[in-house]
């Protein structure tokens, strides 16, 4: 079964803040362009019992989006 979906474009303090009150029960997509920190949040995520994956994104680019969210549809509905 999939599960809702939320996106968390930025890895900051502030993101990761709304992924914890907001991401439980759900997927939660990290995009960043720093590839090493996205890694970093989803590991930290993951270890405080949340479902989270990483995917390099540019929001400078309209093509790296499209990707994000192509990948976030394969985990399910996104509501957030």
């Amino acid at each position: 079964m999939k599960k809702g979906v939320m996106i968390l474009t930025g890895v900051g303090q502030i993101g990761m803040a709304i992924a914890r009150r907001m991401g439980y029960g759900k997927k939660i997509v990290v995009g960043d362009l720093n590839p090493e920190s996205t890694e970093a949040v989803c590991r930290i995520l993951n270890e405080a019992g949340f479902d989270a994956v990483p995917v390099e994104m540019n929001l400078s680019s309209r093509e790296s989006i499209l990707n994000l969210i192509a990948v976030a549809r394969k985990h399910g509905e996104i509501s957030m």
